[in-house]
């Protein structure tokens, strides 16, 4: 599996404190299944707005060099929507994926105004990919369903949160989410290794036990490595017959 976002660079936001948690997520993320990743830190001007993140990310490009781990690190941001950011991303100060033509782009949770939306298609009119990170946080996209709906018909994918498949709380919501095309992409949008720590392979077990090994691999490594690879992504294949399973229990 390729984890697409995921805040593991140390002391840049608020992830990864020092690089031995880094170290202690990387560790956590092999024994997870996952062989590669694109690390995302915020970008929100003024409070993430971090000139070091090359120099912090080499760190761990240097760790996994020197001790020979078999391990895929890109660099990427998890971009809020604001008036600073999207100028900054037109000034090419925040990373697009893995230096791709895809932006990770975070919603305020409680609000959504027609800025916003605007924001959204005028990087998509310039050529940019967008995916809406942990689209499940936003109110506007539980409150309005239809509005998650329109955006994905119009070119925006869609970032679920592991942890919201493996909660049993959430668990119905997040596959009824997939089952309904609205999810392009699951990551860890890990933090730390006990709190928000990057756990994968429970929720991929749990996608391939509801709809099937073809929709868990679009949704943990094929659309994961046509990102890096720029290139468009791919609506996972539900099982029918996995999917009525589901709704009988």
């Amino acid at each position: 599996m390729i984890d697409t976002h995921i805040h593991m660079i140390p002391e840049v936001d608020d992830g990864a404190k020092n690089l031995e948690i880094s170290i202690q997520m990387l560790e956590m993320a092999i024994n997870e299944g996952v062989n590669g990743m694109i690390l995302t830190p915020h970008f929100n001007i003024p409070h993430y707005y971090n000139k070091n993140v090359k120099e912090q990310y080499q760190l761990l490009i240097d760790h996994i060099e020197t001790n020979k781990i078999n391990f895929e690190l890109h660099l990427g941001n998890e971009i809020h929507v604001s008036e600073e950011n999207m100028a900054a991303i037109k000034l090419e100060e925040a990373y697009t994926m893995g230096d791709s033509r895809y932006l990770l782009l975070e919603l305020p949770n409680y609000h959504f105004y027609p800025f916003h939306e605007d924001a959204i298609y005028d990087l998509y009119s310039n050529e940019y990919k967008i995916i809406l990170a942990h689209v499940e946080r936003y109110e506007i996209f539980n409150k309005k369903p239809e509005k998650i709906k329109e955006m994905s018909r119009n070119g925006i994918y869609a970032q679920l949160t592991s942890e919201y498949i493996i909660n049993k709380k959430t668990r119905k919501n997040a596959l009824q989410w997939i089952e309904n095309g609205l999810i392009n992409i699951v990551a860890s949008d890990g933090h730390d290794i006990v709190w928000r720590p990057p756990v994968m392979k429970m929720a991929y077990e749990i996608v391939k036990k509801s709809f099937g090994e073809s929709c868990a691999q679009t949704l943990f490594v094929e659309n994961p490595r046509r990102i890096i690879n720029d290139q468009e992504l791919l609506a996972p294949k539900i099982e029918k017959s996995k999917r009525f399973s589901l709704r009988k229990n």
